[in-house]
């Protein structure tokens, strides 16, 4: 039986308990306890059209539980790419060799759990992430991300 869904952007319905699953799983996956998105991060996903689909909901809820401290994920947890007027006050607060320091660790960090997901193939987790496979590459060696990669 083959079921045929349409895309996300067709089922903004969806992206509520879609987003409510992927962080239930990184809670189990982290040990956190993040209860939920607050009204206006629900906001910004619904209002976005995920070329990627529902990967890519489920890469911007891993990113947010990574960054997140609180019980909720809030705007400021969600990635620059859905916010581009905005920065985040944590981000504001350091100067900006920290500012660098802390994004790179926090790419490296995303990169890293994407290559694992996609079982280090370069080329899978490039299109989960909306990426072309040679970005992905000059990312993981500017990162130095060394692992079991495969074309």
């Amino acid at each position: 039986v083959r079921l045929i869904l349409p895309p996300l952007r067709e089922r903004k319905e969806d992206i509520p308990l879609l987003a409510q699953h992927f962080i239930r799983k990184f809670n189990l996956l982290t040990g956190r306890e993040i209860e939920g998105l607050s009204p206006e991060a629900l906001a910004i996903l619904m209002s976005h059209d995920f070329p990627g689909n529902v990967r890519e909901l489920e890469n911007i809820v891993e990113y947010a539980t990574v960054i997140c401290k609180e019980k909720l994920i809030g705007v400021e947890h969600l990635p620059d790419y859905l916010r581009p007027f905005q920065r985040t006050n944590a981000l504001l607060a350091l100067d900006e060799k920290e500012d660098s320091h802390s994004f790179e660790k926090l790419e490296r960090s995303f990169l890293i759990n994407a290559l694992k997901r996609h079982h280090w193939n370069r080329k899978s987790t490039a299109q989960a992430l909306g990426i072309h496979p040679t970005t992905l590459w000059r990312k993981m060696k500017r990162l130095k991300i060394h692992g079991n990669s495969k074309s």
